[in-house]
């Protein structure tokens, strides 16, 4: 099932000339949430992280091993005491004045990401991502039915954004955004995202919070919009993403 504010994206968002999509931990967060939690409650099994560091397990398998196993209330409260970089509300603030529809992606749950957003004043922004429902039972909405590799599959977000004519700017930094940003146009990446662009000589901004890159798109909007904005990114689909 997905909510009622991640439908309601869609019709802003298709076609619009230029979208924004955020990844949520390291990146709204200012620490990653997920692995807090886990790390704290339910840490992963040695064996199910070494096969995912091999690739041969995806983000489905560590967090049915952990993530699935945590207390709600226990899960909410270490989120509770998580902050966000401040910029991301101006950041907001502006897309909303421009009329620029922005969503947030992630690998991480609803559970604490909108508990976090809602604390934050932000509580009306649509999330893409998995659904914590009880103990034991983890969903997921925005899967990809052709690739288990990711719970939420960024990439499918994106890339419907893509083939509807926008333009797409993508803010992030782990392993499931260098799936996401293959899709974008420009790509504000920090940490395991900047790492992979550089390895595969494709340009980015370098982002270490949301208040330098509000100073980029504020002052270049008009490039950012009619698409002769540089550095565009020159990364290619992933060859793991299957559709």
């Amino acid at each position: 099932m997905t909510n009622n504010l991640e439908h309601s994206f869609w019709p802003r968002a298709l076609g619009a000339p230029l979208v924004l999509l955020t990844d949520f931990d390291f990146t709204i967060s200012l620490v990653d949430v997920g692995d807090l939690i886990c790390g704290t409650l339910a840490p992963y099994p040695a064996d199910v992280l070494a096969r995912y560091a091999r690739g041969e397990a995806g983000s489905q398998d560590l967090w049915l091993a952990s993530f699935a196993h945590v207390d709600r209330d226990e899960a909410v409260a270490l989120a509770d005491r998580v902050d966000i970089d401040p910029g991301f509300r101006d950041l907001v603030a502006w897309a909303e004045r421009e009329g620029i529809p922005l969503a947030v992606v992630s690998d991480g749950f609803t559970l604490y990401i909108e508990h976090i957003l809602g604390r934050e004043g932000l509580g009306h922004l649509p999330v893409f991502a998995n659904r914590y429902v009880e103990r034991g039972r983890l969903e997921w909405p925005n899967g990809n039915p052709a690739c288990p590799l990711c719970g939420c599959c960024k990439a499918a977000v994106a890339r419907r954004l893509k083939a509807s004519g926008s333009r797409v700017i993508y803010f992030g930094d782990g392993s499931s955004d260098v799936y996401g940003a293959s899709f974008a146009d420009w790509v504000f990446a920090k940490s395991t995202l900047a790492r992979f662009l550089e390895q595969n000589r494709s340009p980015y901004f370098p982002f270490t919070g949301f208040a330098d890159a509000l100073d980029v798109l504020r002052q270049n909007l008009d490039r950012f919009r009619d698409g002769t904005m540089q550095p565009r990114s020159t990364l290619r689909p992933h060859p793991r993403c299957r559709f």
